[in-house]
């Protein structure tokens, strides 16, 4: 069982747990809420359920070592190399051990090992040649996705519909032997259709032979990061021209929030009073019933502004907006790829920066066509000595209701970004 399978199969039992607990004068509203938590989570375990079974691709079977996973769990580290490429592809922890490394090896055979020196003993290290430590990988920032509570499922080929619920029947008191009309159950479709994101690295046998095995693996494990990130970019910015996905910030309208006067285009400047209105003046009871059900996403002019205001009159010992906005109990995170703010003229002090306000997390969805398709090809460029890592990602995302998630425009008033 997977992590993602373990993880799905405890989420659908507290969410069973936490129906079966309500109490029997609890609102309409708290057993609504419970039993779409419980529907939600055994549709995730029924899409778990439906993948196929997970294997190890044969490029890797054929280059992992037992010995190397055995020292690496006594020493409790993570693996490079084929074997932690492996345990990235299965999703397994550092401390697992894949079943294919447990497999029977081919039978070695004790022949002699070349180059060897005129006293048959191996070249010493050096005398030829040079040891490469190992590769210092590209860094890529946490995704955004994640912390929005955007669900990534894994899907069957084939077009994804959601169906949402979004109108019915009205309960109505009755004198006896009275009986209600039954209202009409109305539903929307939203369709999900694969976009195709592409990465790829060439490499060649001249640079395998000066690096050595770690060239490929470290394309390979640098291809699943970079599709991720770019996943990550296209959740939160794809304008839906051309190939892109129809992301957050384009799928929702810019608001200014009631706090701040001069409308989207024209927001007043942020100060530690309206950021906390920005809170509190938007729970609508439905969504939001507290502070701590609204995740906040903010740009580096607003993060940076939020940092420097403090409540008034009071001095800069205080806490800032940010403490202020978490001690309330909201979550709020910095993200690199909230576009930096602009300016609109004749006034250069207006400027305006999106913030990404979200209460209903489910609501949001970017389904996965089988994951990452990884194309290894020595064929094509086989001519130059070229090896092909191609990787491909079908994915797409979705609104299945906008209704609990607001793009704000707020003013940092930060000339430098």
């Amino acid at each position: 069982m997977n992590p993602e399978l373990r993880a799905a199969l405890l989420a659908q039992v507290e969410a069973r747990q936490a129906l079966n607990a309500l109490a029997d004068d609890c609102t309409p509203e708290d057993r609504a809420a419970a039993v779409t938590a419980l529907n939600d989570a055994d549709q995730a375990v029924a899409e778990l359920l439906a993948l196929p079974e997970q294997t190890a691709p044969a490029e890797l079977r054929d280059r992992i070592s037992l010995a190397r996973y055995l020292v690496g769990c006594a020493e409790q580290r993570s693996l490079d190399g084929a074997e932690g490429e492996l345990r990235a592809e299965l999703k397994l922890s550092d401390q697992a051990v894949p079943l294919e490394a447990l497999l029977p090896t081919p039978e070695e055979r004790a022949d002699a090992i070349s180059p060897q020196d005129a006293a048959g003993q191996p070249l010493a290290s050096g005398a030829i040649n040079l040891s490469t430590g190992p590769m210092l990988e590209r860094i890529f920032t946490q995704t955004d996705t994640a912390f929005l509570g955007v669900g990534m499922p894994m899907v069957p080929a084939g077009e994804r519909r959601y169906p949402v619920m979004v109108g019915g029947t009205s309960a109505a008191m009755q004198a006896r032997g009275g009986e209600p009309d039954a209202g009409a159950a109305k539903f929307s479709v939203v369709d999900a259709n694969p976009h195709r994101l592409t990465g790829r690295y060439v490499l060649d046998l001249e640079g395998v032979a000066e690096m050595g095995g770690m060239l490929e693996s470290t394309l390979r494990a640098d291809l699943r990061r970079e599709m991720g990130f770019q996943l990550d970019n296209q959740v939160l910015n794809g304008d839906g021209q051309g190939a892109n996905v129809s992301g957050i910030l384009h799928a929702l309208d810019d608001e200014a929030f009631p706090a701040l006067s001069g409308g989207a285009k024209d927001p007043a400047q942020l100060t530690w009073e309206n950021a906390r209105q920005m809170l509190y003046t938007l729970l609508d009871g439905k969504y939001a019933r507290m502070e701590s059900d609204v995740r906040l996403l903010i740009g580096d002019s607003t993060y940076n502004r939020l940092r420097n205001v403090y409540r008034s009159g009071a001095s800069a010992s205080n806490v800032d907006g940010i403490d202020a906005l978490r001690a309330m109990g909201a979550a709020v995170r910095r993200s690199f790829l909230i576009p930096p703010q602009s300016a609109y003229l004749p006034s250069a002090t207006k400027r305006e920066q999106h913030v990404v306000w979200a209460a209903e997390p489910m609501a949001a969805v970017a389904p996965v066509w089988q994951g990452i398709t990884m194309i290894r090809d020595p064929y094509t460029n086989a001519g130059k000595a070229q090896i092909v890592l191609t990787a491909h990602m079908l994915f797409d995302f979705i609104f299945r209701r906008k209704d609990g998630w607001k793009d704000l425009a707020v003013n940092p008033l930060d000339t430098a970004k």
